[in-house]
């Protein structure tokens, strides 16, 4: 075998689990629906090329008809010998990447890829392999690179223009994305993909309403499409119709394209039924967010047994492992169900907490019967594994949410206390005294955008500009509680608004967790998106008022209000970012909260 292929443990890869994807790469054109078509890469060679090769051919097509018939360990190992035969030959490095890519083994299959390009960079197929997985593995400006190369080597693919567009949503770049698809659908106006590839675009611009007359119209032309099925359970979510959701979750799980696509659909059916009201249905087939075929499953390598959280009567006299999943507000949302832990083990168990190491602190004090440790996470090929030192050390481990199976199966459930974490008494003091030099007026911590704000977040956050109404209520001096970059959006306030954000003093708002915990509890009121700030504040028995997008975000669980905070209010407007009403809401609020202080 020459240097010019790249090496490969075939055993190794056979052997290992799938790589799971960064990026969902949604609505993107699968593989398998024009894997190789390998009698145009054989007619390109020279005829005493492909008379060299016949038997390396043979063994392509070999391969591909056994990857059909998912056998893919054995279509690789056919591929493999292919490449030895001819390894500087773009068609065996093609089918050997593609192999590769069906057995989840992205970044080795990106390698042969690669390879083919090199060798052929004049064939369209091969830039759409690469842009797939690169997109995939969430390297978007390189994948948007691929797919123009691609829509240039062949002008009339709409597979191309689809994926080109998908990429360039993921990106922000919206207008562009809905021109290029405007023109393909002026030419193509029966084809189906296009359409839902337009709906996608407008609801990730914000624009679910919008959308749904694409995805309607993809429907029309092809009544059992999954990915439109699953694209209107979407917007329906985002209008504040869960209900409404619900069927066209169950139609798009007939007919999804991959192992991925149907993760996905499986986790957004679980967080409508939430939605919905259907709570306990929705907490059991929430499992689906732990599915690794997911982009954003949180992954877990422990040498204990999982308790699914069902059954409480199996963790009593146990020692259990109680392990952070998702985002740092979800695991403060979650550690509300800790005392239910705690009671259901009994004095002959004990519980175990894996947080995020900024949390420790604070759960140490808020549960002083509790052992805290951090959680840690290595990356492996690209993905994060979570695990915990020591884990042998306990009897089960479960994540965070899955308890909720057992403790939280309805609203008659959640308790009524009103904070279950406990901030530093020096610091809440020290807050205090510092905030109120800021003012005579009520003290109003604020917060208004997340940390990550990409194509799919953003939208979920209203603009700094519809905060000026209720940053003018007078009587009120403001706290900034927002962390990341704040310093723009502060001076807009000044210079526009004419209203001062006070910063707080020695404290790292995105760090010092233990310190937010008391300064947001400090604060007569917290306003602000559900994050990790702003539940701290809640969690720490803070008054505070979340604003929402929608009126169905699957934490309200079909009611009107955060039953895991009873202290709080929830505003949200009709439909998908009225964010004036919502916003004039919250004005009107603050006023009436302003009048009965004084």
């Amino acid at each position: 075998m020459t240097q010019n292929a790249p090496a490969l443990d075939l055993d190794a890869e056979l052997s290992a689990e799938a790589e799971t994807v960064r990026n969902e790469a949604r609505d993107a054109v699968p593989l398998g629906r024009s894997a190789l078509k390998l009698d145009d890469q054989v007619n390109r060679l020279s005829s005493a090329k492909r008379k060299q090769y016949t038997k390396v051919v043979a063994q392509a097509k070999r391969a591909l008809k056994l990857s059909a018939e998912n056998q893919h360990s054995e279509a690789a190992r056919i591929a493999w010998k292919a490449v030895n035969l001819a390894p500087d030959l773009a068609l065996t490095n093609h089918v050997m990447g593609l192999m590769l890519y069906r057995l989840g083994r992205l970044s080795r299959a990106l390698d042969f890829f690669q390879k083919a390009w090199e060798l052929d960079p004049q064939d369209a197929e091969i830039y759409q392999k690469l842009g797939l997985v690169a997109w995939k593995l969430d390297m978007l400006d390189v994948a948007e690179k691929f797919y123009r190369i691609e829509c240039q080597l062949a002008p009339n693919s709409i597979h191309a223009t689809i994926n080109l567009a998908g990429v360039l949503r993921d990106q922000s770049k919206f207008e562009e994305a809905i021109e290029i698809l405007r023109t393909a659908i002026y030419g193509h106006q029966e084809n189906y993909e296009l359409w839902n590839s337009m709906g996608t675009v407008i609801n990730d611009s914000g624009k679910p309403e919008e959308a749904s007359t694409f995805y309607l119209e993809a429907l029309r032309l092809k009544p059992d499409y999954g990915r439109a099925h699953n694209n209107m359970a979407n917007v329906y979510e985002l209008l504040g119709e869960p209900e409404k959701a619900l069927p066209h979750y169950e139609e798009a799980l007939k007919d999804p394209a991959d192992e991925t696509e149907e993760a996905t659909m499986r986790h957004g059916r679980s967080m409508v039924l939430l939605a919905a009201g259907k709570i306990a249905e929705g907490w059991e087939a929430n499992a689906a967010r732990l599915d690794p075929n997911r982009a954003q499953a949180t992954l877990f390598s422990l040498p204990i047994p999982m308790w699914d959280g069902a059954d409480a009567s199996e963790i009593r006299g146990k020692s259990l492992l109680l392990i952070g999943e998702q985002g740092l507000g979800d695991e403060v949302l979650f550690m509300s169900i800790v005392k239910d832990l705690i009671d259901a083990i009994g004095p002959d168990g004990k519980l175990r907490i894996a947080c995020e190491y900024r949390l420790i602190p604070l759960v140490e004090r808020s549960f002083p019967q509790v052992e805290v440790t951090n959680h840690l996470s290595a990356t492996v090929e690209g993905r994060e594994i979570r695990t915990v030192k020591g884990a042998e050390a306990c009897d089960l481990w479960t994540p965070m949410a899955s308890p909720l199976r057992a403790f939280r199966s309805s609203l008659d459930d959640f308790p009524g206390r009103e904070g279950f974490l406990t901030p530093d008494a020096g610091q809440l003091a020290a807050f205090r005294e510092q905030i109120a030099g800021f003012g005579s007026g009520l003290k109003v911590g604020i917060l208004w955008k997340s940390l990550r704000m990409d194509a799919r977040r953003s939208k979920f956050f209203s603009a700094f500009d519809t905060w000026e109404s209720v940053l003018k209520t007078p009587g009120v001096d403001f706290v900034n509680l927002q962390y990341g970059q704040a310093e723009a959006e502060l001076a807009v306030a000044k210079e526009r608004f004419g209203v001062t954000i006070h910063q707080p003093r020695d404290i790292d708002l995105k760090m010092d967790l233990d310190k937010v915990a008391a300064l947001s509890a400090a604060c007569d009121l917290v306003i602000g998106p559900m994050n990790a700030t702003s539940n701290l504040a809640a969690a720490s028995g803070g008054k505070v008022w979340f604003i929402h997008a929608r009126s169905s975000t699957w934490t309200l669980l079909g009611s009107d209000h955060q039953h895991w905070y009873p202290q709080t209010r929830s505003f949200f407007g009709e439909g998908f970012q009225d964010w004036d009403n919502t916003m004039r809401r919250v004005r009107e609020a603050l006023a009436q909260e302003v009048k009965a202080r004084s």
